[in-house]
């Protein structure tokens, strides 16, 4: 990750606000230094992977946010779902993996019933 990009620290800064935490608090969770981390977010600068994901992780955000953010912001509901499940751990994730599953194949059977009649 090596251009800048002034949305990445727009998204940082917005997320930290929303957690109410302080720059310094979030460097300390993310294990580096404030001034790195207040660059970050001034737009001086671009993580390299390992710390993009070690700041996703301590803000609560979905890649997905960042990577299509039109997509992200258009539904709530997805936007909802993603910050929910960036808060689960693996147990968790199986546990709604396989309700997901059983919904939707609940539904499309549902959907082929109707049809039938």
């Amino acid at each position: 990750m090596s251009e800048i990009d002034p949305k990445f620290g727009e998204l940082i800064k917005k997320k930290r606000i929303e957690r109410r935490l302080t720059q310094e608090e979030v460097a300390e969770l993310i294990g580096c230094h404030p001034q790195y981390y207040k660059n970050l977010e001034n737009g001086k600068g671009m993580p390299s992977l390992p710390m993009f994901c070690r700041i996703m992780w301590a803000l609560h955000i979905s890649a997905d946010e960042y990577v299509w953010p039109e997509q992200y912001l258009d539904n709530p509901t997805y936007k909802s779902l993603l910050n929910l499940l960036s808060r689960c751990d693996e147990y968790m994730l199986s546990v709604l993996h396989a309700t997901a599953e059983a919904l939707l194949t609940n539904a499309s059977h549902k959907i082929d019933d109707k049809m039938e009649k």
